[in-house]
């Protein structure tokens, strides 16, 4: 690691704590800034979901700490608890941190965990941000399989901590996490700690497998019998990490998949492998006998298809104390890439084919993406209105994280530095998350946003393709963007704070906000003016506090962090009745005319229109689209947008997909234009069956 970049990247990150909390109105503490960006990595890493920053210290009768942690994650079904312990120095040196403080962190943890399960947490104020954390914990203390504690810092850890202790015969792992783990996320996308499978030394078994005869310079194919007590085993103690490339969560029997896999191991274990489709699976390296046709250990295991099959597995034997997996066998086929560069492809495609059993969504979920790109270019094309004895600037949309330093840091004039800030402020700054957030929040899918950054990023980017990424969708975007900040900054942060559902609150008063005003908010202007009035923040602040109360009445159970997750909570509120004055925002709401000129011109189309357009943009067929594209590419005749465009039309053509009337329109005048060109291009056209 060149140690002069993690300097740099620390400092930065240091930076980027000082920045937020002076944008922040509400203020902040440093530690806890620290927190949510390394939870942000996690996440982004695939190691935590839904991961919550929440400092909770306890301390006795003379100021010594009893109990710490600064943030959790809660699993889907509750298998897995996420704790998090932060260690933040915040000095300007670049450190590493003694082992006594280590061991500290792991101690107060450890006590934390005690006290949360031994139910010794003592009164605890509902307005504490660990309140609705505990609450759950109590009501479904049953379900938790694992806990994982990691310790977070700023510095550099050069000691491990324990593995792993026991309490109440639930496993605790622990994993350092610091500043050195979090650059390796910021510069290769990874970072993640491997998960590697010693058969021989830890289940005193190897794998009998055989392996495909013909190789290839991609990958090598193996095909093996794993034994499913040692699948469930291993799933015991990585659970969702060994899914992570996997979209799908545990359904918990409530599918017939899964029940026909209980019932199965329950009644005729030895027809399993017969029954099931197995599991497929991907590796770093391998190591196997001399002969080949045994597996002693698996380096980087991740499970691509197959998560409910193993989930399913592990379940059972928890839930039926009677299960014997010792007749139970697991077909597994293991891919061994050889190109860790070409490894996010092939697991995707992977995923794509092998999935039989639950049809798996085949969206893109890189930042490659052409819509990704389409907004990163309208980003640095766009310049928000000249206000008035103030610097025009752009809102930075970060297509792929530190893409707005890695800008920065290519200006070597301190005067140029200052200008480029300027104009790109890093309060402007968003990310793919952030993106979704607001969009979802605004299109009434607040308990998506609830889920956590990842998870509603994935479900954001099965709506892309259906998405017109022009400039009027841009600003809106920022408009909703602005509408969403501010509603968090009015509901505030710490003491001064409505309460400590803020990332519950916020995007639910954003959707109820679009559904009481019928989607007539003016975002037009909210995009001139970059702000929202004064008559808006009131009605969003009345709006924050009713919500926050509303989801405290009516969460069953007073499990308020799950009820927010439901689209039954959205849906409940929808119908109740939140007493504000919307009256005073009338002059804030689009007209009817304004729609209009807004959104619908040139889109309006009869039947017979649209039947004859559609005809002849898909008598291309998406070959036809892919040579268009290349055409565009070498002549320079068609800009970045109008390529992504083109590729979209070529994908949606492929899935058969509905158009849009913009759509239509816009693919239409692009064929017109196409016209008018080159006779190489016209033949193009010829030989896809358009003339």
């Amino acid at each position: 690691m060149n140690n002069l970049e993690l300097v740099r990247f620390r400092a930065e990150l240091l930076q980027d704590i000082v920045d937020d909390i002076r944008a922040d109105e509400s203020g902040g503490i440093k530690e806890e800034k620290f927190t949510e960006i390394a939870l942000e990595f996690l996440e982004e890493s695939g190691e935590t979901e839904g991961a919550r920053s929440c400092r909770e210290i306890r301390e006795n009768s003379i100021g010594n700490r009893i109990h710490k942690i600064n943030g959790y994650a809660l699993s889907e079904g509750f298998e897995t608890i996420d704790l998090f312990i932060t260690n933040f120095k915040g000095s300007a040196e670049l450190k590493r941190i003694y082992a006594d403080e280590l061991k500290s962190s792991v101690s107060l943890s450890t006590r934390f965990i005690q006290n949360l399960l031994n139910e010794k947490m003592g009164a605890i104020e509902e307005t504490a941000p660990v309140f609705d954390f505990v609450h759950t914990i109590g009501k479904l203390k049953k379900d938790i399989v694992r806990i994982n504690v990691y310790i977070l810092s700023d510095f550099i850890v050069p000691i491990e901590p324990p593995i792993r202790t026991d309490i109440q015969d639930i496993p605790v792992f622990y994993h350092i996490r610091d500043i050195e783990y979090l650059y390796r996320i910021y510069a290769s996308g990874s970072g993640k700690e491997p998960i590697t499978i010693d058969f021989e030394n830890s289940f005193e078994q190897k794998l009998p497998c055989i392996t495909t005869p013909i190789k290839n310079i991609d990958y090598d194919s193996y095909l093996a019998v794993i034994p499913a007590h040692i699948l469930a085993d291993i799933y015991k103690d990585y659970g969702s990490r060994l899914l992570e490339q996997n979209v799908r969560t545990f359904l918990q029997f409530r599918g017939k998949i899964n029940k026909g896999i209980r019932d199965t191991i329950l009644k005729e274990p030895h027809m399993f492998m017969a029954y099931n489709n197995g599991i497929a699976a991907t590796a770093e390296s391998i190591i196997m006998n001399k002969d080949g046709n045994k597996i002693h250990a698996i380096k980087d295991f991740q499970i691509v298809n197959g998560g409910q099959t193993t989930a399913s597995i592990f379940q059972t034997r928890k839930k039926y104390k009677e299960t014997d997996l010792d007749k139970v066998s697991v077909q597994l086929k293991l891919t061994v890439i050889h190109d860790q560069l070409k490894k996010a492809e092939i697991v995707s495609r992977i995923s794509q084919y092998a999935n039989t059993q639950n049809k798996v969504s085949d969206a893109d979920l890189t930042s490659n993406h052409p819509f990704h790109i389409d907004v990163e270019t309208l980003s640095r094309k766009i310049w928000a209105a000249s206000l008035p004895g103030k610097t025009q600037t752009r809102w930075f949309y970060e297509r792929a994280r530190g893409q707005y330093n890695d800008e920065l840091y290519k200006i070597d004039a301190r005067g140029q530095r200052k200008k480029w800030t300027d104009r790109n402020p890093k309060n402007q700054k968003f990310a793919k998350e952030d993106l979704a957030r607001f969009y979802n929040s605004w299109e009434l899918m607040p308990w998506w946003v609830v889920k956590g950054r990842q998870r509603n990023f994935v479900e954001f980017m099965k709506l892309v393709d259906n998405l017109d990424t022009d400039s009027i969708f841009y600003e809106d975007l920022i408009a909703k963007a602005i509408v969403f900040r501010t509603a968090e900054r009015l509901y505030g942060r710490g003491v001064k704070a409505i309460g400590d559902l803020r990332y519950m609150v916020v995007p639910y008063t954003v959707a109820w906000l679009n559904l009481s005003t019928n989607s007539h908010i003016n975002l037009a202007e909210i995009w001139k003016s970059q702000v929202i009035s004064d008559d808006l923040e009131t009605v969003i602040y009345s709006a924050l506090r009713k919500i926050d109360v509303y989801m405290r009445e009516t969460a069953p159970g007073g499990l308020i962090g799950e009820w927010a997750k439901k689209e039954e909570c959205w849906e409940k509120l929808k119908t109740k009745t939140i007493d504000i004055d919307l009256s005073v925002i009338d002059s804030e709401l689009y007209s009817a005319s304004d729609l209009s000129d807004r959104y619908s011109q040139n889109t309006e189309m009869n039947e017979d229109q649209r039947s004859k357009f559609i005809k002849q943009i898909t008598e291309l067929k998406e070959d036809g689209w892919f040579k268009i594209d290349q055409w565009g590419k070498t002549t320079g005749k068609l800009d970045v947008l109008q390529s992504n465009f083109v590729w979209k039309v070529a994908r949606k053509i492929e899935r058969q997909s509905d158009f849009s009337n913009k759509e239509i329109r816009r693919a239409i005048d692009l064929i017109e234009f196409l016209k008018t060109e080159t006779h190489e291009l016209t033949s193009v056209l010829i030989d896809s069956g358009n003339a």
